[in-house]
């Protein structure tokens, strides 16, 4: 009886410092800071839709594009703006653990749906990457998926949506 009670005692210090922290603040710190390079203290909000983190998983559909661009706030760019977006390269899952950013892929997603393309990012520093907008005016929805691996799988997805309306 005496050996149990510390140890039950320990336990319960050590789930109380943090040993596992909420998925959902692990989740929230992959959330990117996306800016425009000209005027970096204008921020393009997202919206996070699914996450698959430490065996929780939370999915929900994209909305339809049209949808998207005729309801949110969207930030206007001109079409020779390159858009910055600043994501965490390294997220604690525990006191001893993190995960590692393995791969971000960016998509966007034409007005009509139909056709879903993949736009290359420029790594400018650690952490920062860039993406030039399309030349032609309109608006644009983006998907931008974030992989994370505590080890040499890829364990760890989060994924979130943004808007741009490009002018000349």
């Amino acid at each position: 009886m005496k050996k149990i009670v510390p140890l039950i005692l320990g336990l319960l210090i050590l789930s109380g410092c943090g040993l596992y922290t909420d998925i959902e603040e692990q989740v929230e710190q992959t959330t990117p800071k996306i800016t425009l390079k000209s005027a970096p203290n204008i921020k393009i909000k997202t919206s996070r839709t699914d996450f698959q983190w430490n065996g929780a998983t939370a999915s929900a559909e994209c909305p339809a594009p049209q949808d998207f661009l005729n309801y949110q706030t969207i930030v206007q760019v001109k079409n020779t703006e390159k858009v910055q977006i600043v994501v965490q390269e390294k997220v604690k899952v525990g006191i001893m653990e993190s995960a590692y950013l393995s791969n971000m892929v960016l998509t966007m997603i034409p007005e009509s749906g139909e056709d879903v393309i993949k736009i290359p990012l420029k790594e400018v520093e650690s952490g920062i990457w860039q993406f030039q907008v399309p030349s032609k005016p309109r608006k644009y929805m983006y998907t931008l998926k974030e992989f994370y691996s505590a080890g040499l799988d890829i364990n760890y997805y989060v994924t979130y949506y943004f808007g741009l309306e490009v002018t000349s």
